[in-house]
């Protein structure tokens, strides 16, 4: 084992707020520690209360809907796979639960003559923690308070933890670097440290090093908790929901502020039954029940908490390629620098600046780094200056590379979004175990070099990210040469679950330059003049590159500042698709950040994305941020959770959030009523931001009346009729509105306006760039 992940002193993950921007993240920025408190630490009680309910709901949903329950694999999971220490586990597991058997006294009385036993049985607070756990054991906790259940599991678990340890100084072997005590925090029922809601954890284990378990004693931090416990007082079928529905709502907490995870576990004890989970990028696994009031049931409860003392880092959902380097104070993270286990390069951060906030997804990770090692420790008076950004992902692996069967599955639904938690997970295939993750055409590091290739060093220099080093992460104690990816963290699925769970490969590269979050603009006009400057980078990059971004959002698009001033970097290419590899036959994938989806996307409609979907993801942009504000100096709105760009990120399903976008869109009286009269009047320059708004919703749907040039087809709705009904003074872009059709009256044929704009798509998408041209020279005369 290498060290356990500590965090850095003062080093502060970002865990995003209830509000601020709906559950959508930053991405890097050279910033300190101690950032701006977000817009969520001032939002009103009662908002508060509303999101945290919804929260609830959502979690409740998403465990419906990603729990995969009774996988046999999941205690296997957690047994290492060197073989000396695993039969080390079977022993251990066979002794305990023995010695288990034989004080509850339902095991074979000779067992009671063994040495081993009476050893253990001497030892005053081993037998002192299983006596305070038989109440569970026995199930005569059955119906009792939850409160009343917290002491004896945690009895058990330290009773367990004990007599492995028992077991090891026989050998020597308790100090010992693979092996790691686990025991649950003393402090029960509380609300852990660095969350971003006021929930309590039921219970929590923590990991330790061998020689200091003092851990245990502190209260719950969600920085350095292992796994977290959810318990019930019964195993009926509604406790069992609400506690894997709780569960849900924790591990987003694990995720975000340990940038070492790569998956969680999770542990729900309803009653007498327990159950292991093994949290990835787009499932949750239970175990089958484990009835602590049988033989069986016990004994497959120990083997899993000695597998999770001995078993490897990675097997607990650790990254061995993270580390502390706590002389220096910062993270040390290797690199990859090709595709093989062996070539890596050790980059240094003290700044998490995008955490993987989200349960489900691709849990993208940024660090502000640098390549230099720091010659003494880094503090405020040594600050670390970055020359690099690191993003640590787990990218889909190539569809093109999918089986007759899993190509079936995949054109069927086929879902690949940053916004997973609101997204059906999506069947695809999985690749044999001597697959070439060079060969994964939807890596971003291939994607970025293509680009790099096509443009070479000038054009668009410093508008898109440059590759400086990167590939697949390998985990060091992994025994074969296979990159990390969806079989290291739940290899054991039979095959039908294989094909309804993404296959994900792990991903880190460092680019440059370094940005700084959208949010971090200074007006209205450094705004537009980022947002420009990106989508002029979208337009060169499609048209020169046959490269459709796919997924522009907030998050996306960086503001860099240099001599030359303010100017935007276009980034995150995991959504991107490479049009020469991609057949004009197949069915579009689902993608991008959910309030900033076209409507397209939302609907899954069976026809080729263009550069028009990205165009109007820029529209909701724009809204977004017209509504909300454009960075943290403006005012909270005190009618933030009634607005109705709220139902953007918020609907029972993404059918529902699209219809909502299309009646938002179908007039211009709708778009203004609904969104552009709005935007927040605390935000300076919100008039010329609105505009801008409108003018792009024009350009996009209704050109011929509104927008700068007529000659532009645009997507507006084509007429084939002799008369149009004179009380339409309003074009139902749409088809929302019921037109009675008869034999005697005109007929009206209605075309959807995300196909027309198909044909005109490039010749739409240079207009909007230059709406966006005329509007940043605008905003600079009225700031002169």
């Amino acid at each position: 084992m290498t060290s356990l992940y500590v965090p850095p002193e003062n080093f502060s993950p970002k865990v995003e707020g209830l509000v601020d921007l709906k559950g959508t993240v930053f991405k890097p920025r050279a910033m300190k520690a101690d950032h701006k408190k977000k817009r969520s630490q001032t939002t009103p009680a009662s908002t508060t209360k509303d999101i945290n309910e919804e929260r609830k709901k959502e979690m409740a949903d998403q465990a419906k809907k990603r729990l995969v329950r009774n996988v046999s694999c999941v205690v296997d999971q957690a047994q290492p796979t060197d073989e000396d220490k695993l039969k080390l586990v079977r022993k251990l597991t066979q002794k305990i639960s023995q010695h288990i058997e034989a004080v509850i006294g339902k095991g074979d009385e000779k067992l009671s003559r063994s040495s081993t036993i009476e050893e253990a049985a001497n030892n005053k607070e081993i037998a002192e923690h299983l006596e305070k756990a038989m109440p569970w054991l026995d199930g005569s906790l059955e119906h009792t308070l939850e409160k009343h259940m917290y002491p004896r599991i945690s009895a058990l678990l330290i009773a367990v933890s004990k007599m492995v340890q028992h077991e090891l100084d026989k050998d020597n072997a308790s100090s010992a670097d693979w092996y790691r005590p686990i025991f649950p925090h003393e402090k029960t029922d509380t609300k852990p440290t660095y969350a971003d809601d006021a929930n309590r954890i039921d219970m929590g284990l923590v990991d330790c090093p061998a020689d200091d378990t003092t851990a245990a004693q502190a209260m719950p931090n969600y920085r350095t908790l292992f796994i977290v416990i959810e318990v019930k007082r019964t195993s009926s079928k509604a406790d069992t929901e609400e506690a894997y529905a709780q569960l849900f709502g924790y591990v987003r907490h694990l995720y975000a502020c340990q940038p070492d995870r790569r998956f969680v576990w999770g542990l729900v004890c309803c009653g007498s039954v327990a159950n292991a989970c093994i949290f990835t990028n787009y499932c949750a696994y239970a175990s089958p029940n484990m009835d602590v009031t049988t033989p069986n049931g016990r004994e497959e409860f120990v083997r899993l908490l000695v597998g999770w003392s001995l078993c490897d880092l990675r097997q607990l959902g650790r990254d061995e390629t993270v580390s502390s380097n706590l002389q220096l104070n910062c993270l040390e993270i290797n690199v990859p620098t090709s595709n093989s286990k062996s070539g890596y390069k050790a980059y240094y951060s003290n700044n998490v600046v995008v955490s993987a906030d989200r349960l489900f997804g691709r849990h993208n990770r940024c660090f502000a780094a640098t390549d230099i090692k720091p010659e003494k420790r880094v503090s405020d008076d040594n600050p670390m200056v970055y020359n690099a950004v690191i993003k640590d992902t787990w990218a889909m692996f190539s569809n093109e590379q999918a089986s007759s069967k899993g190509k079936a599955n995949i054109d069927r639904d086929d879902d690949d979004s940053d916004d997973q938690s609101a997204l059906p997970a999506s069947a695809a295939p999985w690749p044999p175990t001597d697959f070439e993750p060079a060969k994964n055409a939807r890596c971003e590091v291939m994607i970025l070099k293509k680009i790099r290739k096509i443009f070479g060093s000038e054009f668009m220099k410093g508008r898109y990210p440059e590759i400086v080093a990167g590939g697949c992460v390998y985990q060091p104690s992994s025994p074969n040469n296979m990159p990390d990816c969806t079989r290291e963290t739940i290899g054991g699925l039979d095959l039908d679950q294989q094909f309804t769970t993404p296959f994900c490969l792990h991903i880190r590269y460092a680019m440059s330059p370094v940005g700084e979050p959208l949010e971090t603009v200074r007006s209205v006009r450094e705004l537009l003049i980022v947002l420009r400057d990106a989508m002029e980078c979208h337009f060169a990059i499609f048209t020169k590159c046959g490269i459709l971004h796919r997924d522009i959002s907030n998050n996306n698009i960086l503001v860099v500042r240099d001599d030359n001033g303010v100017h935007g970097l276009l980034i995150d290419f995991d959504c991107a698709i490479d049009s020469s590899l991609v057949g004009s036959n197949r069915r579009p994938e689902r993608t991008g950040t959910l309030p900033f989806m076209s409507v397209a996307n939302l609907e899954n409609l069976p026809f080729e994305r263009t550069m028009l979907d990205d165009w109007e993801s820029l529209l909701y942009l724009v809204c977004w941020l017209g509504s909300y504000g454009i960075n943290d100096t403006v005012p909270p709105r005190d009618d933030a959770y009634s607005l109705q760009i709220r139902r953007w990120s918020v609907g029972h399903d993404v059918l529902d959030i699209a219809l909502t976008k299309r009646l938002h869109l179908n007039t211009m009286s709708n778009f203004s009523e609904f969104i552009a009269d709005n935007f927040n009047t605390s935000q300076p320059g919100h008039t010329l931001l609105k505009r801008v708004a409108v003018v792009l919703h024009s350009t996009l749907f209704i050109d011929q009346k509104i927008g700068l040039d007529a000659n532009c087809k645009g997507s507006m709705i084509i007429d084939k009729l002799d008369t149009i009904p004179e009380d339409e003074d309003e074009d139902d872009i749409f088809s929302l509105r019921d037109i009675a059709i008869s034999n005697n009256q005109a007929s009206r044929k209605r075309i959807d306006p995300f196909v027309e704009r198909m044909v005109h798509a490039k010749e739409i998408s240079a207009q909007l760039l230059k709406v966006m041209e005329k509007y940043v020279e605008i905003a600079k005369k009225l700031d002169s």
